[in-house]
């Protein structure tokens, strides 16, 4: 390589070393500041973070699907919040949905919320618990086209009665059902002992 060459690369690899310096530099706490008293509402900058109160209520209890919790409220508070559109004309200031929440969306929420609750349940292994969940679910939603409940009621079988009943309600239902979103529990805890 030619001297000139050399000149030219040195050059450029300090150019670029002194970009990537400029680039992944640390913040200064000024700059933090900046950014954050422009990302924060100025009611909230005043406050200081002790004064907040730490007894707050959970938004919802463990054993209570987050439908459930408060629902009225939150159906009331999901109704009466404005739509916005896809346009960018469709601004505004406050709380507004993309979407309406209609009654299906929030039979929706409270479906999931109790199979949440289901995989909490299975999570601890018990099963008592999972057949009264399992209880809930099929009064509160009838309609199960992946068949999840009879899925979750085979696993609570195994759990409380391992045998060969619950064992070969369990190969029927992981030859029968290949795609429930259960099937590798069924196979995890009643086929392979998990």
């Amino acid at each position: 390589m030619t001297s000139t060459r050399r000149r030219w690369l040195v050059a450029a690899l300090m150019i670029l070393g002194a970009a990537l310096c400029l680039v992944l530099r640390p913040r200064e706490p000024r700059e933090l500041r900046e950014l954050d008293a422009r990302r924060l509402p100025s009611s909230r900058q005043e406050t200081p973070r002790e004064e907040a109160p730490r007894d707050a209520a959970p938004l919802r209890a463990s054993n209570e699907p987050p439908a459930l919790a408060g629902s009225a409220e939150l159906a009331a508070a999901a109704v009466d919040l404005p739509v916005i559109g896809p346009s960018p004309d469709d601004r505004r200031d406050g709380p507004a949905h993309p979407h309406p929440i209609t009654p299906r969306h929030l039979e929706i929420q409270h479906e999931n919320g109790l199979i949440a609750l289901l995989n909490d349940a299975l999570s601890a292994r018990n099963g008592a618990r999972m057949r009264e969940l399992v209880r809930e679910v099929r009064r509160a939603h009838p309609e199960d086209p992946s068949r999840l409940q009879d899925g979750y009621e085979i696993i609570a079988d195994c759990l409380d009665a391992p045998g060969e009943a619950s064992r070969a309600a369990a190969e029927r239902y992981y030859a029968e059902h290949r795609a429930s979103t259960v099937r590798r529990f069924v196979r995890t805890i009643c086929l392979e002992g998990g």
